[in-house]
Parts: structure tokens; sequence; C-alpha cells
């Protein structure tokens, strides 16, 4: 009998676990065929919006490129590998203007231009079509276009200075370009010794440009050439600027005086043309402060453009000055604030408004780095006129 027993509660539980088994596969049935159910609705509610074996797009606008321009601009793209695109449209202010493009069944690139856009930023948007009538997907691209506004905030590169040497060869230093604005030349327009007119273009990013044949006791003129943008199509210029070549002023009558001086480095070393001497304001036990000075008599008056000073030898001090100048040695004008700095080399400094002018004055009012330090000097002082 317990064996018996043993054996009918071993078939129970084997019973009861396939019914545990039946009624989840049961319930997975009964799940499935809900979801079923539920499709089969949503496919009743959608059939009329679905197109039979899906849908067909033309062949897009492959790689395209907008190239910005003056009131106008350049868009490109590969043609790409659909033979059955006809011709494309390009679309603008938001639907409302396009223009149709034909697509030949040859070549490799489809390019347009749109003329006569006002300036501001658009969306163009492209799309292909077959004979069919039917496009491809659209394709966008944002850019701006360029005119009035943009050309009226140009500013042409300044010039600091102009100069001629002896042997005929004028070195042209230039001002800090506006490279963020889109300016990457300058255009110089003038006349070589043959009389012939040549246009040369130099770098944004030169300080310093030099012309090698050009005709002594002519004028050139400069303008700032801009791209806006990189794919610019189309070129920027400001206005032409006329500037005159400046000639070293010869020193052979020159007088000088000064605030103060410390023998044998008198006023006169400072226009010798030696820059081994040089002038040094008094610094003997009773030094005078700043201000210092130095001046210079021309003999007549000349129009002068910009001055060189050469720091005395081996020795570096620096000071804060400004260019004076006056046709009677009494009246003096400022003609420009500067700072000769802590350096060996001869610097230059261009006159505001290039005065005519007798007498040129060094009016320095403290020195550089070292506030400290009352006395002054330099090696040479140059000037360059018209």
């Amino acid at each position: 009998m317990g064996t018996i027993s043993t054996i009918k509660c071993f078939v129970e539980i084997i019973i009861n676990q396939n019914h545990r088994k039946m009624k989840k596969i049961f319930f997975f049935i009964a799940l499935f065929f809900l979801a079923f159910s539920a499709c089969k609705k949503m496919d009743s509610m959608y059939r009329d919006f679905v197109v039979p074996g899906g849908m067909s797009y033309v062949g897009k606008a492959n790689s395209p490129k907008a190239y910005v321009g003056h009131n106008r601009i350049k868009i490109s793209w590969l043609r790409g590998a659909d033979p059955n695109v006809i011709k494309a449209r390009i679309f603008w202010n938001n639907y409302i203007d396009s223009v149709e493009v034909n697509i030949p069944p040859t070549g490799d690139t489809i390019s347009v231009i749109i003329d006569n856009l006002p300036e501001k930023s658009y969306s163009f948007i492209i799309k292909t079509y077959n004979s069919e009538g039917l496009s491809s997907v659209p394709i966008e691209l944002i850019k701006p276009v360029y005119g009035a506004r943009y050309q009226a905030s140009l500013l042409n590169r300044p010039i600091k200075s102009s100069i001629m040497d002896a042997q005929g060869i004028v070195t042209l230093q230039w001002g800090t370009a506006d490279i963020a604005n889109g300016a990457y030349a300058t255009e110089v327009t003038y006349t070589d010794n043959g009389g012939v007119t040549k246009m040369l273009y130099y770098a944004a990013n030169m300080s310093s440009s030099i012309i090698s044949d050009y005709k002594a006791g002519t004028t050139f003129q400069f303008r700032t050439v801009f791209l806006p943008d990189s794919s610019s199509i189309d070129t920027f210029y400001t206005n032409y600027v006329v500037q005159p070549i400046s000639k070293k002023i010869s020193k052979s009558t020159w007088t000088a005086t000064a605030s103060s001086f410390s023998a044998p480095y008198i006023p006169s070393n400072a226009i010798d043309d030696n820059i081994a001497t040089f002038w040094n304001s008094d610094y003997n036990v009773k030094k005078p402060p700043f201000p210092h000075w130095l001046m210079v008599d021309m003999k007549k008056s000349i129009t002068v453009t910009s001055v060189d000073l050469t720091p005395r030898q081996g020795f570096k001090q620096g000071f804060y000055f400004r260019i004076e100048g006056s046709n009677d040695g009494t009246n003096w004008i400022n003609y420009g604030s500067y700072l000769f700095t802590l350096d060996t080399n001869t610097q230059s400094f261009a006159l505001i408004g290039t005065p005519t002018i007798r007498y040129l004055r060094i009016y320095q009012t403290i020195a550089y780095d070292v506030p400290t330090v009352i006395a002054s000097c330099f090696g040479e002082l140059t000037a360059y006129g018209l």
C-alpha cells in the first residue's frame, strides 16, 4: 500500500506541473493573438496612406556646396548615379522663391548662380525630379549673402610709412589688417622706372613689403582686398588711398639742442649719422627729472612723414614720448604720442597728418619699464619727408 500511494503522489505532481506549463503556453498564445488583432486594426487605419511596394525617391543632390557672393550665390553638387533625374529646383524664403535647373544627361557637376539676392542669411532647399514628377528628399544649405552693409564695414589697412632709400628701394610698413572681417591682401598700384603701371599684392599677414623698381617722384595707391568667406566667388575692395613716397631728409645743415646733456654726449651726436655716438641727458649730481627733449632745426620747412630713432648701442632704455613740430621754435604742436621700447634696433614712428614744419622735437615724458630712471639717451634721429 505504501508503494502504491507513493506512485500515485508522484503522478499527481507531474500532472500539476504539466498543467501549470500548459497555462503559461495558453497565456502567451492569447497574448500573441491580441497583439495580432491590434496590428490588423492599425493596418486598416493607415492603409490609405501607405504606397504599395514602398515609397520611391529620385536620386538626391550629392555633396552640395554653396559659394557666397555679392548679392548672389553659387550652388553646385555632383550629378549622382540616377539616370532618371532630369531637373532640379532650388527653393528659398520658405519655398516662396525658387529656380529650376535642367540636368543634362552627361557631366559630373551641376551648378547654378542665383543673382539679385538681398543681403541676409538664407536656407536653400534642393530637390531633384524625374520625368514623372517624383522628387528626391530635400537637401538644405544655409549660407549668407553679402552686400552693401558688409561693404560699408570694410576698413582699409593703414600704412605706417613708405620710404625710399638712397638706392631707390621702397619699403612699405603696414599696420594691422582686419583679418577677422575677411581681409586677405593689400593691392598696390605704382609706376616703375620704365613708366609702366604695375600692380602687386601683399598678404594680409605681411608687416612690410619691398618695391625695387619704383619711379622716383611718383605716388602710388593701395587698397585692401577682402573675401568674406573662403568660398566666396566675389572679391570686395576698400577705396583707393593715394600715398606719396618719403625720402630721407639730409641732415647736413641741421643743428640740435636739448633740455640737458652730459659731455661728451652732446645733442649733435644724435644727428651725425653715426650710431656709435649718442646724446645723453645730464646724469651728474644734479640730475634733472623728466621731461627730457632733443630738438633739431632743419633750417627750412619740410613736410615730415616719419621719424626713425636708434637707441644708444649696447644700452637698453625705453621711454614714452611725443613728436612735436614747430615753425618758429616756440609754439609746438603734438603730432603723435609713442613708446620707444627696450630694443636694440631702429624704431620708426609716423607723424599724424604729415605736417610741414621746420623744427622737430622728441619730447620724452617718462622712462619705460623702469620709471625711477631719470636720465635719457638715444643714438640717432633720422627724419623722412616729401
